[in-house]
């Protein structure tokens, strides 16, 4: 899976590059409907949508190996966007803003954090959540 979030492309394989591509991507969109009672009628109701524009959402995670592409995730994270995200849901791009950022260092990434390979290429093997919110400015 290629994810593409501003600047920074994730799962590019022509790069041949140690970090993999996103792991797992979750788009959401929720309408907001209201339940309201009919008067007069009992206990009938009317199902009501109050809003035609619903925004995407999408949590994406992702795995950084090098530190290289840690400090990238972290750079892009703190700059908020918005930037322009395309992928296999949103071929033509789709404006969205950064919400949050989880980081987990855990016993599963099996490298500790900052080891150097035998190239001498600094690690920091983490699994990174990204909560992304369709931009509408």
């Amino acid at each position: 899976m290629i994810f593409k979030i501003g600047w920074l492309t994730l799962g590019d394989s022509a790069e041949e590059e140690v970090n993999p591509g996103p792991q797992h991507a979750r788009w959401t969109k929720t309408n907001v409907v209201v339940e309201k009672p009919i008067p007069g009628k009992g206990n009938k109701t009317i199902t009501i949508r109050t809003s035609d524009l619903v925004l995407d959402h999408c949590e994406l995670t992702v795995r950084s190996i090098t530190n290289d592409r840690y400090k990238q995730l972290k750079h892009l994270c703190d700059e908020c966007g918005p930037f322009k995200v395309v992928c296999n849901h949103v071929p033509d791009g789709l404006n969205m803003y950064i919400l949050d950022r989880s980081i987990d260092h855990s016993e599963n990434d099996k490298e500790p954090p900052l080891t150097e390979t035998q190239t001498g290429e600094t690690l920091n093997v983490a699994t990174w959540t990204i909560s992304l919110l369709e931009a509408w400015d």
